[in-house]
């Protein structure tokens, strides 16, 4: 989101190509094992719920945490890492019953980064797997949106992964925010758009420097926040 900057070129890191994010094996969906299929269902549940923070759905945010938080998931995971499990049972659980967006939005942070602590610690090297690919801008109508996305997604997948080079790239693409396609919605106030344009660019500046997983969980909860400020008035969904 933003004011008159919005037609700048784009920041830095659009060189990089291909798209790939998973959880477990990067072997074909053909060749699964059951283990595999269901780490990939977990990894979707939460792959929703960050769509859900995004777009400021509370109510389908807290249905989907619910199921997280007791998803099974513990079997033929390499030992020692129910504990990590259990980390993202909790945040799934103070998602699913989280009062307001914030505190919802944050525990789904929480939820990444117990996974990449995880992937981390049981040297899984999910975030050598992400790869980093330029948003889709050609389109006018969802310059805005793809933009965001892209960078929401790479945010996530440094948390996640953890990978470094993915959340560089996102902190670098946020703050750099001469570059962020303005929306085309209507129904948010030119003054609403330009404002959070400005915190978008700050959490960016924050983002460039922050080293450790629990300040980088928070600031992708701020910046999901931010969106969905402005996606509740525009009536995305």
């Amino acid at each position: 989101m933003t004011g008159p900057r919005a037609l700048r070129s784009l920041p830095f890191a659009l060189p990089f190509v291909a798209l790939m994010s998973g959880c477990g094996s990067a072997a074909p969906p053909s060749v699964q094992s059951p283990v595999q299929t269901r780490m990939f269902s977990h990894f979707a549940l939460a792959v929703d719920l960050r769509a859900f923070a995004v777009n400021g759905d509370l109510d389908r945010l807290r249905v989907t945490a619910r199921e997280l938080s007791v998803a099974e998931e513990t079997w033929g995971l390499p030992p020692g890492s129910q504990p990590y499990v259990d980390t993202v049972h909790a945040a799934a659980r103070r998602a699913a019953e989280a009062s307001d967006l914030e505190a919802a939005a944050r525990a789904v942070a929480d939820v990444a980064m117990a996974c990449g602590e995880c992937h981390l610690a049981n040297q899984t090297t999910l975030g050598q797997r992400f790869q980093v690919a330029a948003p889709l801008l050609t389109d006018p109508a969802t310059r805005h949106t793809n933009y965001l996305s892209w960078v929401s997604r790479l945010l996530w997948d440094g948390v996640l992964g953890p990978s470094e080079a993915m959340w560089r790239t996102g902190a670098g693409a946020l703050a750099g925010g001469d570059g962020m396609p303005a929306p085309r919605a209507s129904h948010v106030p030119p003054s609403e758009v330009a404002r959070a344009a400005d915190i978008l660019e700050e959490l960016g500046v924050e983002a460039v420097v922050a080293t450790d997983a629990r300040a980088r969980a928070r600031i992708l909860a701020d910046v999901w926040m931010e969106c969905a400020g402005c996606h509740t008035q525009a009536g995305v969904r």
